[in-house]
C-alpha cells in the first residue's frame, strides 16, 4: 500500500465517500463531519490539516487517517487526531478486508516525519484493534468513559423496566404538567430552520458548561454546518421539543446505522426547570428513535450522573501516544 501525507484532502469527494461506505468507521468520520471540522474547528485552533492516505496498486483509496499538527514549542510540532474537543470517537478509516501489515505500519510512521509526539484519542473499544495494527503499540485508559443503552421491544415495556417504575412515572407526570400549558410535541428541525435552532441552543446553554464549543463562533458554525448538511445526507438529526410554540429543549445528534449518537442538549431552564426538561427531551427522543427502528441510543463520552438513569452501559475510553 502506498502511504502518503497531504494537507489538502477533499472529504466530500466521491472516492472518500466510497471508502467511508465500506469502512467500519463511525459517524464522526462521515464526510459531512470531517469537512465541517477542517473548515471550522481546525483553523480556529491554529491546527494544520495532516491527512494520511493509503492506496492500493491500482490507485484506489483504501485508508484515511484525519490528523492535525500544531506547534508545541522549541520549533517542534505535535500531531493528533482530528479531535480538538468535538470528535467523540476517533478511528482510522480503513476499507473492509484491508490487512495492516508491518510494512504499512512502518510507512505510516515514516510519513509522519520527525515530530515530537503523536496522540490518538479518545478511542472507543470498538476501534482498538485498528489502532493497534496501525501503530504497533498498546493504549492507555482515559479517565472518562462512553455510555450507551440498547433497546429491547416492545419499547414501552422496556422503558418501564429500564428506567424503573418510579422514574418512568415521574417523567410521565412532568410531561403531563408541562403539556397543561400547551400540547407537548417533538419534531425534527427542518434544514432551513437549523441555524435559528442552534443559535437558540447556544443561548440556552450560555454559562452552563465550561469550554462549551457552542459558545464560540467557530463551534456554532461547525455544528450548524454538520446539522444542515447532515439533515440532507441522513447523518444528523436536530429535535425540538415544544409546548405550544415555545421551545422547551433541543437535542442534536448523529445517525450511525441503527444507533443514535447524542451530541448536544439545550433547554429553556428559565421557563421550564421544574419539569426536568433535559430528561424529558432525551426520553422523548429515545422513544422517537425506537419508533423509527433505532436499536441503540449512545450518550457518547463523559461520565455525567444522569446517564445512569437511562440504564446505560459504560465503556472505557483509551488513548495511544507515541
Amino acid at each position: 500500500m502506498l502511504i502518503e501525507a497531504t494537507d489538502h484532502f477533499d472529504f466530500g469527494s466521491e472516492e472518500y465517500r466510497r471508502l467511508y461506505a465500506r469502512a467500519p468507521a463511525s459517524a464522526f468520520q462521515h464526510p459531512n463531519w470531517l469537512t465541517a471540522f477542517y473548515r471550522n474547528i481546525a483553523p480556529a485552533h491554529d491546527a494544520e490539516p495532516l491527512v494520511i492516505t493509503g492506496r492500493d496498486t491500482a490507485g484506489e483509496l483504501r485508508l484515511v487517517v484525519p490528523l492535525v499538527r500544531r506547534e508545541s514549542g522549541s520549533q517542534t510540532q505535535s500531531i493528533e487526531y482530528a479531535f480538538l474537543g468535538v470528535t467523540d470517537y476517533v478511528c482510522p478509516v480503513i476499507a473492509k478486508g484491508v490487512k495492516i501489515n508491518a510494512s504499512t505500519r512502518r510507512h505510516f510512521r515514516d510519513v509522519l516525519g520527525l515530530y515530537c509526539a503523536l496522540r490518538i484519542g479518545p478511542v472507543h473499544r470498538a476501534h482498538l484493534s485498528q489502532w493497534r495494527a496501525l501503530l504497533g503499540i498498546g493504549p492507555s485508559e482515559l479517565d472518562f468513559g462512553a455510555h450507551a443503552v440498547r433497546y429491547a421491544f416492545p419499547y414501552a415495556e422496556w422503558r418501564k423496566a429500564n428506567l424503573g417504575n418510579r422514574r418512568a412515572a415521574d417523567l410521565d407526570r412532568k410531561a403531563r404538567r408541562l403539556a397543561e400549558a400547551g400540547e407537548l410535541k417533538l419534531r425534527l428541525v427542518e434544514p432551513n430552520d437549523v441555524r435559528q435552532a442552534m443559535i437558540a441552543a447556544r443561548d440556552f446553554r450560555s454559562g452552563r458548561f465550561p469550554d462549551d464549543p457552542l459558545q464560540t463562533e467557530h463551534g456554532l458554525e461547525f455544528y450548524i454546518d454538520v446539522a444542515v448538511n447532515g439533515a440532507h445526507s441522513g447523518l444528523a438529526r436536530t429535535y425540538r421539543l415544544a409546548s405550544e410554540d415555545r421551545t422547551v429543549a433541543l437535542v442534536f445528534g448523529l445517525v450511525d446505522g441503527d444507533c443514535f449518537r447524542y451530541i448536544l442538549l439545550a433547554c429553556d431552564y428559565g421557563a421550564h426547570a421544574r419539569y426536568s426538561p433535559g430528561l424529558l427531551a432525551l426520553d422523548c427522543v429515545m422513544a422517537a428513535w425506537a419508533t423509527d427502528g433505532g436499536k441503540t441510543f449512545d450518550f457518547t463520552i463523559g461520565d455525567e450522573p444522569f446517564k445512569s438513569r437511562f440504564g446505560c452501559t459504560r465503556s472505557t475510553m483509551y488513548e495511544f501516544c507515541l
